[in-house]
């Protein structure tokens, strides 16, 4: 009897993923079947997870399981792909955790369903976004799967593939970038700061993060309402407003391009590699 979902790479997505498929019980323990290169990872999900099914081999996952979660490095993805395409048929279901290989480059491998999608670490806390794009051969049963598989813990975006790029930005790297952000923030303060701890500035920070995140939820606020409210013309706050309006532009367009342009050069070596695999079958 085929299993509900297989993970093909526990690392930081496939684990969070298993994660809140059992902690939320999307699915139960014995209808999931793993599979990770690293044996030690695996010992220790047995432990953890003692009804999950762990699966020796790729191969071996795809031989009991019809819904696929393909969740490994993009520049592994060809390797994987290649692995399992003479075990798939139509009725595989891949859905593959990365948007930096092309649907065009995974169907050279598959000619069945597939969704490209874009987790984030925010539904570690049943937050954030999850990007995604369906291929033309993802029948509707396959999105409804998709869909319910994520979104106790995320809300799910369908986007066109080609708009996922800079979307990701908002999403998927948003912690990184936000955490940076911060991170300086709490060093400039810090220095012109006589007594108060970094832990301090930090805490006061996300504090006062979250509760501007409910207001504008909450509220239904804009970001310009937002700052005219808190902003008044020759006040404190308006000054920095004012070199952030200056600066921020050329930082955040400089943060974007270079993301965006990584993101391409990662797909464009991803094809290549497909594409010499391919050559080879």
């Amino acid at each position: 009897m085929k299993k509900e979902i297989g993970i093909i790479g526990i690392g930081n997505v496939g684990s969070m993923l298993l994660r809140k498929f059992t902690e939320l019980n999307i699915f139960r323990e014995e209808n999931i079947c793993v599979a990770n290169r690293s044996e030690e990872k695996l010992e220790s999900l047995s432990i953890k997870y003692p009804d999950i099914t762990i699966c020796k081999s790729n191969i071996e996952i795809i031989q009991q399981c019809k819904n696929i979660l393909l969740c490994v490095e993009p520049l592994n993805l060809p390797d994987v792909l290649m692995e399992i395409h003479r075990y798939t048929d139509s009725e595989t279901y891949l859905m593959v955790s990365t948007s930096m290989v092309a649907v065009e480059d995974i169907q050279k491998f598959h000619n069945g369903g597939i969704t490209i999608f874009m987790p984030t670490l925010i539904s570690m806390v049943n937050g954030g976004v999850t990007l995604a794009y369906h291929n033309s051969r993802a029948d509707n049963n396959q999105k409804a799967f998709f869909h319910n598989s994520l979104k106790q813990f995320s809300e799910v975006k369908i986007l066109e593939e080609s708009d996922i790029n800079i979307c990701q930005n908002m999403t998927a790297s948003f912690p990184g970038f936000f955490a940076e952000i911060m991170l300086e923030f709490v060093k400039s303060a810090s220095a012109k700061s006589l007594s108060v701890s970094d832990e301090e500035l930090e805490h006061m920070l996300l504090v006062s993060l979250l509760g501007a995140s409910r207001l504008l939820l909450e509220k239904n606020m804009s970001f310009e309402e937002t700052i005219n409210r808190v902003s008044t013309k020759g006040g404190i706050t308006y000054e920095g407003v004012k070199v952030f309006e200056k600066r921020l532009p050329d930082v955040f367009s400089e943060a974007l391009c270079a993301s965006m342009s990584r993101y391409k050069e990662i797909t464009k070596i991803a094809s290549t590699d497909i594409d010499k695999l391919k050559s080879q079958k």
